[in-house]
């Protein structure tokens, strides 16, 4: 749990997130007093994505809204999309739930019938079970996956009586069918 100073600092670090501390990722969340701190209740998380190759038509926040819709819930955009500064990428903060897919592309069809492709970069993708549907591990290491493990069976080693204690095995003529 962390405390700011002022409310402006505490806008600051939420808008400005996703934040990588010592190579660990901190998902910095508004605190409440119903709010579980148990990693297995972590459904969803804020991911700031970039988006390239936006046609100007859609650089409006309906139009970044719209295509942020596909990969989760649009939140907010960086100052520098809401004033327009930097046009060749627009950063959108999207709630994203553990059942989403991390798309690359987002394939757009314009109003005139032709489609665009939008070009999708995370700065980090977060280790995502669809099992569990949390945030916390991947179906690989899932506890509650089933696990396939190749077993050996016991060699069993065939062994022989011999019809003689010393070791002398009786021959029985074959029958023969010549008459």
């Amino acid at each position: 749990m962390v405390k700011f100073a002022n409310g402006q600092a505490r806008d600051w670090v939420m808008d400005n997130g996703s934040w990588d501390i010592w190579g660990y990722h901190l998902a910095v969340r508004k605190w409440s007093k119903d709010m579980s701190l148990a990693l297995e209740d972590c459904k969803s998380i804020l991911i700031w994505v970039k988006l390239t190759r936006v046609p100007v038509l859609y650089w409006t926040k309906l139009g970044l809204s719209y295509i942020a819709s596909f990969l989760g819930k649009p939140l907010h955009m960086d100052a520098n999309v809401t004033n327009r500064h930097a046009l060749s990428f627009a950063r959108v903060c999207i709630d994203m739930e553990t059942s989403s897919s991390f798309l690359d592309n987002i394939v757009l069809e314009l109003d005139d019938g032709s489609t665009t492709t939008i070009g999708v970069e995370y700065p980090w993708r977060p280790v995502s079970c669809t099992l569990c549907r949390v945030f916390d591990h991947s179906n690989k290491s899932c506890p509650r996956a089933v696990r396939r493990e190749w077993m050996p069976k016991p060699v069993v080693l065939a062994q022989r009586k011999p019809d003689d204690v010393e070791g002398w095995i009786t021959v029985k003529r074959k029958e023969s069918n010549l008459e």
